[in-house]
């Protein structure tokens, strides 16, 4: 496997859409605790390790960043609450629709217009470093969704 940090997000994106293509096809809640774990590391490793570097070598892309931080913490509270409930309880599926909607809509921007703006400014030698402490990171990661403490998201990414 390759330790390039933007293909390696790009396979956690493959990932997490077939686990979102099988919920919204079967509509099987047992698919939600594979989805919130993938989901969970895949936005540990990308806030640990992708954005805080990325914003050191390529400072441009620190507005990017800010946003999709925004994008995790929302993803975040929706995945613990999603996390909490039943699949039989009445919001059930509305949120995990509702998450899915939002974590698609940031992983098109990602795979569109962030991956190669960051592509083209950081070098190859870079990503694989990137990508080798995210393959350490994605070891201690959690595994299932926690709601954010009272940091605010950027908080997490600048320190």
């Amino acid at each position: 496997m390759s330790t390039d940090a933007i293909v390696m997000l790009r396979e956690g994106h493959k990932e997490i859409r077939r686990l979102i293509r099988s919920y919204r096809v079967e509509r099987n809640p047992e698919v939600i605790g594979p989805f919130l774990r993938a989901l969970t590391v895949y936005t540990y490793i990308e806030r640990e390790g992708m954005y805080p570097r990325v914003c050191v070598l390529f400072p441009d892309a620190e507005p990017d960043v800010l946003g999709f931080v925004e994008e995790h913490h929302i993803a975040d509270v929706l995945g613990a609450e999603l996390y909490d409930m039943r699949p039989g309880e009445v919001a059930f599926d509305a949120k995990a629709r509702l998450l899915m909607d939002i974590v698609e809509r940031h992983m098109d921007a990602e795979d569109r217009s962030w991956f190669p703006r960051v592509r083209a400014a950081v070098g190859r030698k870079e990503l694989r470093e990137i990508g080798a402490w995210m393959t350490t990171l994605a070891e201690r990661a959690p595994q299932h969704p926690h709601r954010p403490s009272a940091q605010t998201p950027w908080d997490a990414v600048a320190a």
